[in-house]
């Protein structure tokens, strides 16, 4: 091997590492991103191909957070009312009462 041809493979393998390296940088922003507006990470998952990281950065950068029910942990649009899961309410702290769990009564022995 000449040292033009080291030199060469040498500068290839930097760029790769440093394409490599921006590359996961920006899926490790975008779950980043996600999690801070309590959007499913999981949708990082399309950034395997560099289009779909792209669309999916822009994606998340654009969709407004969302909070979650205090009362069963569920996500809701941040202007919401009532939770439509549980039927708690933002402005007042409360909902519905929860239902009682039915209680196991063993059957009376003859």
């Amino acid at each position: 091997m000449q040292n033009d041809d080291l030199m060469g493979l040498i500068v290839a393998l930097v760029i790769f590492a440093v394409v490599l390296v921006v590359y996961i940088g920006l899926i490790v922003l975008g779950i980043t991103i996600a999690k801070r507006k309590n959007r499913s990470p999981h949708w990082m998952w399309f950034a395997v191909h560099p289009l779909g990281l792209l669309i999916t950065l822009i994606v998340m950068a654009c969709l407004p957070p969302l909070k979650r029910c205090p009362n069963c942990t569920q996500s809701t649009q941040l202007y919401a009312r009532l939770c439509g899961i549980c039927g708690h309410s933002y402005e007042t702290g409360g909902g519905f009462a929860p239902q009682p769990q039915p209680v196991y009564i063993p059957p009376q022995r003859y």
